[in-house]
């Protein structure tokens, strides 16, 4: 008797179907939202965007910007903390490491190089496509010009410039984004197993404790002069993209899927909440790029510009993840969510694109500004989705 009810849940376990973990269509859009507004800002500081210099309420949207590297971190962190949300599934790291390199690595390093050549033709002083016979010597003269030039490729490469930018040039300068992002995954499978192990008061101690670092971070900044720095720029640029500091804001978002099953936030689940929620954070987002100004101590202005968005991303995140209000369905809309997800390869591949699109119009101007993006959200879109048919062919049929 024993034996046939043994047998009956074995077989019972063996049809039943696997459970999915959480999905939120509007996150894709959110991916493109916050993707968009950092191509913009690196379009704005070539100055690609002087045409937008009439509309002075747009502006701080795209020079803050006013969603920032940060979004990205706390989205990853949500999305990780989800596709882990089973306690019983293990993980190993190093087989998880490897398939995020594999992701992501190969097109950032085709981008340095990229890079690379773009910037020792630059700097070579040609201003036309050098013939076969002259290559030799624009490599020679761009090279001669250039800081630290393989110095500087072997720290974007290695992943290793984040840590220490002032001894190399930038090269493809959200390869330090690819650092931290790596450190996030090395410890994602162990913290998700442990923070389904804790308490809500406990998520709720954690949340606010990982903001800590970032403040003390800022406070640091606003109180440290120079430093060993050549100037402001220099000493902001290392505060900024110092890789272990943004592992915090990464592990917020997974604390934040978890406080979200522990039902936390289920009120924004009612439709005319959600998009009040969504219009009000919105609303702060925007406020909060007004708090930056020239003449306030820099560290209030980098806490302005990194902790205190980290709060108000989480927030919009999470009023969008019913799928309710105006900006969840429009961020659900099917074209809006297939460019979304490949919204990550856009912000590594369009700086080298900036400047190889320089060299051949002038970007500063609504119609050339337009067909860039077009361009680089296409071929991003059209790669993400070779790669998805690639992988469903090669897996086995059932």
């Amino acid at each position: 008797m024993q034996g046939n009810e043994q047998r009956q849940n074995n077989e019972q376990s063996a049809t039943a179907p696997k459970r999915l973990r959480d999905y939120f269509p509007a996150l894709d859009g959110l991916r493109l939202l916050a993707s968009i507004n950092i191509v913009m800002l690196h379009l704005g500081s070539s100055n690609a965007l002087g045409y937008m210099a009439a509309y002075s309420w747009l502006t701080p949207v795209v020079n803050a910007p006013a969603f920032a590297a940060g979004m990205f971190y706390v989205l990853a962190g949500f999305l990780f903390a989800s596709k882990f949300s089973d306690p019983e599934r293990h993980v190993p790291v190093v087989p998880f490491m490897f398939g995020r390199i594999a992701k992501l690595y190969r097109l950032h390093f085709f981008m340095t190089l990229l890079m690379f050549v773009v910037l020792v033709y630059k700097f070579s002083g040609y201003t036309h496509l050098p013939g076969f016979s002259e290559i030799g010597d624009c490599f020679s003269a761009g090279l001669a010009k250039m800081v630290h030039p393989w110095r500087s490729l072997l720290l974007h490469l290695t992943l290793t410039w984040s840590f220490v930018p002032d001894l190399g040039m930038k090269l493809n300068e959200p390869s330090w984004s690819l650092t931290s992002f790596f450190l996030c995954y090395a410890i994602t499978p162990w913290f998700s197993r442990w923070l389904f192990r804790q308490n809500r008061r406990t998520l709720w101690v954690l949340s606010g404790t990982l903001f800590i670092p970032g403040i003390l971070w800022a406070v640091f900044f606003g109180l440290s002069g120079d430093l060993w720095f050549d100037g402001y720029g220099a000493k902001y640029r290392f505060f900024h993209i110092f890789a272990p500091v943004r592992v915090f804001e990464y592990l917020f978002g997974m604390v934040l899927y978890r406080l979200y099953k522990e039902g936390v936030f289920d009120f924004l689940k009612r439709d005319y909440l959600s998009g009040v929620a969504q219009a009000l954070v919105l609303g702060l987002i925007y406020a909060s790029l007004f708090l930056l100004r020239p003449d306030a101590n820099p560290g209030w202005n980098y806490f302005c510009h990194h902790s205190l968005p980290i709060l108000l991303y989480g927030m919009f995140l999470l009023s969008l993840l019913s799928g309710k209000g105006f900006m969840a369905r429009i961020f659900c809309v099917g074209i809006v969510r297939k460019v979304g997800k490949a919204s990550f390869y856009p912000y590594l591949i369009h700086l080298p694109l900036i400047s190889i699109a320089w060299g051949m119009c002038n970007l500063n101007t609504p119609a050339n500004t337009l067909k860039f993006m077009l361009f680089v959200y296409t071929i991003s879109t059209l790669y993400n989705e070779l790669k998805t048919w690639r992988k469903k062919k090669s897996k086995p049929a059932k």
